[in-house]
């Protein structure tokens, strides 16, 4: 009797088995090939650090060291010696009308000039709009006291000085336009001119009339 070799036939893969496998090895390649090179990675945002400037320091360009560079203003450098140095002059411009309505207050004693009633009338109101300023009052204005000066001056003028009716009339229209405020440099130059010409026409009018 014949031996009939009987060989035991080899059991093949799970077709399941090769699907994963081949599953896997494309997720490792897809993985492989997509992954973001290490160039390509954003880098880190780097660390700003500010270093605290001291307090005594500024930095340049900045506003505050311009403003410490900027010399400041003549008037600020100045201090108050400017607003003293004007507050002098309206003082020195008072004494120089007090001085001059002294002057003219005794002019009207002179005897070819003391029995007119016109004179006498005017220098009692320049008298009056002068007493504050006298009496120190710092919120007397002049220009009471300067219209009166101009006013007293043209009626002696009057009693027998007629040469020197323009200047009168001429002295009157000044004082007409002078505001009395003694608070700036131009105001005060104005009323010293004034006082001056004022003076001066005093002067002209001492002498008796011829």
């Amino acid at each position: 009797m014949a031996n009939i070799d009987i060989q035991r036939k080899k059991a093949s893969p799970s077709p399941w088995l090769l699907v994963v496998l081949a599953l896997a090895l494309l997720a490792g390649a897809a993985w492989f090939f997509l992954r973001p090179a290490p160039a390509d990675e954003p880098a880190p945002p780097a660390v700003r650090q500010e270093v605290a400037a001291p307090v005594d320091s500024l930095a340049p360009n900045s506003p505050a060291a311009d403003a410490r560079a900027t010399p400041p203003p003549a008037d600020a450098a100045a201090g108050v010696a400017q607003p003293e140095s004007q507050a002098a002059e309206a003082s020195a411009t008072k004494s120089e009308l007090l001085a001059l309505v002294g002057t003219l207050t005794d002019l009207a004693d002179r005897p070819d000039l003391r029995e007119d009633v016109n004179i006498r009338e005017q220098r009692d109101n320049l008298t009056s709009a002068t007493a504050r300023l006298a009496d120190g009052d710092a919120r007397a204005g002049l220009r009471p006291g300067l219209v009166a000066v101009a006013t007293y001056l043209h009626t002696i003028q009057q009693h027998g000085y007629p040469a020197l009716e323009a200047d009168a009339l001429a002295l009157q229209a000044q004082a007409a336009a002078l505001s009395g405020r003694d608070a700036t440099a131009a105001e005060q130059q104005q009323n010293h001119d004034f006082v001056a010409r004022a003076t001066a026409l005093a002067d002209e009018l001492s002498a008796p009339a011829r």
